[in-house]
């Protein structure tokens, strides 16, 4: 089984958490008054991180602050003695989660909020305003944002099921304070297996939240339930044998995978089309509404105007503004469909997946219109969640090393190929085999920071017969009859066979 995660400030075992999102059946009234407490935590938000930002600001200031900067940090023990020196400079100007949290609470009951929202709550939101600053001061993020009608504040949490939020297990409701309760709407549980067994489980706290559907805001009510997420009856009997091994190459829409006998290469999230067009034209659409909208923000240019604004919008441009939102909300939701597929296929292949950690930052940059589609950092991420859970793992290789996209194990040697290149040609002269795969296959072989080559070939031996019945290596024979090697169809799921991706290309 996975090892529990360790947190690096306290270095003690997080407990496993799971969520289960479930929607609320709100009325007008239950609508009007979540907004006012959302809008209420909204304010305690800004408040709270003005504080934080004239804290940062007097902290850093101070020379004392300098001079740990240049403290050094070579040895363990320099090491221990400047992270004492910082925090030690932190607590001199009271730069805390607790500290946090009592301002705000403080500003709560001095702005008489005390009836519209809960200790809990307000302490919460600044913990999560502490930690946006303390990430910003380590340069581990960007600067915090304040909330405002265009980045509005979309969800409350407490901190047990004892205080304000708490969940009616016997009613299947959210009671918000006394006299006021939410049912949730459920669906019919005999059968919806999973979520049977996982409203069985130990609510830790609730959060409420909304989301936008089609121009409407949507309420909803998310359990963090104690423990591990239940497993499917019907994944649990797909399952891989415990300690197989795979390897795996993701690229910015087509993933590679590999076993001890057999691999393959398919397009993950298949389904997910962008309609670049559509949106570039509802955005031009949004534009020119907005210009009609708001003439003197702008100059003669057709540049907006430096300085304080205030921008309106007509009925006309809000449906745009829906419409656009809408075409990216069902994106998102048969992406994350196709995702929990894949995986789910994946995994009853092997439970402990070999890649090369590719970071999704840097495929951005080459191929940002995919990736924003497809989201490849996701998956691998959610792989590796559900890998942990199923008693697998994900291992990240040490790629600067072992170059599996350069070596050939024929020769024990490396050498570069142009992204054009989609075929691995081994340099033995046997063949060739489709690039992606070839690197899976080395990802999930390697040994450590080397290679064994006399290891690799007879793995290859064993895997090659599965690789040549699917088109994807093709031996020297095959490539001379043929000329190049021409790249074999991918598979729209891993779980159509050959013969009905070539109907479909036909």
């Amino acid at each position: 089984m996975a090892k529990p995660k360790t947190s690096k400030k306290s270095g003690k075992k997080e407990k496993p958490t799971y969520v289960v999102t479930l929607p609320l059946a709100t009325i007008k009234e239950d609508e009007r008054l979540l907004l006012d407490r959302v809008e209420v935590g909204k304010r305690l938000n800004n408040v709270c991180l003005q504080a934080g930002f004239d804290i940062v600001d007097k902290m850093i200031a101070d020379p004392a602050w300098d001079l740990a900067k240049k403290l050094p940090r070579q040895t363990d023990d320099q090491r221990i003695l400047r992270g004492k020196t910082f925090s030690a400079i932190r607590k001199s100007h009271l730069f805390s989660k607790a500290n946090f949290e009592t301002l705000l609470i403080y500003h709560k009951n001095t702005a008489g909020f005390a009836k519209r929202i809960g200790s809990h709550e307000t302490q919460k939101i600044a913990e999560r305003v502490f930690a946006s600053l303390d990430r910003w001061v380590l340069r581990k993020g960007g600067k915090p944002r304040f909330k405002s009608i265009k980045r509005p504040l979309h969800s409350l949490e407490g901190k047990n099921n004892l205080g304000v939020l708490q969940w009616k297990d016997k009613n299947h409701a959210l009671q918000i304070e006394r006299g006021w309760i939410i049912p949730a709407v459920l669906p019919d549980l005999a059968k919806d297996e999973w979520l049977y067994i996982a409203l069985q489980g130990k609510v830790k706290y609730c959060r409420i939240l909304w989301r936008m559907h089609k121009g409407k805001k949507t309420w909803f009510v998310q359990l963090m339930m104690a423990g591990k997420a239940p497993l499917k009856a019907s994944l649990l009997s797909r399952l891989a044998k415990e300690g197989t091994k795979g390897g795996i190459d993701i690229g910015p829409s087509n993933i590679a995978w590999c076993t001890e006998t057999d691999g393959n290469l398919f397009k993950f999230c298949a389904e997910v089309d962008r309609p670049h067009n559509e949106i570039r034209i509802l955005n031009r659409k949004l534009d020119r509404q907005r210009r009609a909208n708001n003439p003197d923000n702008y100059n003669e240019d057709g540049t907006i105007r430096k300085g304080k604004k205030t921008w309106s919008a007509s009925n006309k441009q809000k449906n745009t503004e829906v419409e656009l939102q809408e075409l990216y909300r069902h994106e998102a939701a048969v992406r994350k469909n196709s995702h929990g597929r894949d995986i789910n296929e994946l995994l009853s292949k092997a439970l402990e997946w070999r890649d090369d950690g590719v970071s999704p930052k840097a495929l951005q940059k080459m191929y940002g219109k995919s990736i924003a589609v497809r989201a490849p950092g996701h998956f691998m991420s959610e792989l590796q969640r559900k890998a942990e859970r199923a008693g697998g793992k994900r291992e990240i290789i040490d790629v600067r090393n072992l170059k599996n996209s350069q070596y050939d194990h024929t020769k024990n040697d490396f050498q570069k190929k142009t992204l054009s290149e989609r075929t691995h040609v081994f340099r033995d002269g046997r063949g060739e085999v489709q690039r992606d795969l070839y690197s899976a296959f080395l990802a999930r072989n390697s040994s450590g920071s080397t290679y064994e080559p006399p290891e690799l070939e007879r793995l290859w031996e064993r895997l090659a017969p599965a690789l040549s019945s699917r088109g994807l290596y093709k031996e020297k024979q095959q490539v001379a009859s043929e000329g190049l090697l021409s790249p074999a169809p991918i598979g729209m799921a891993m779980g159509q066979s050959d013969s009905t991706v070539n109907s479909k290309l036909k």
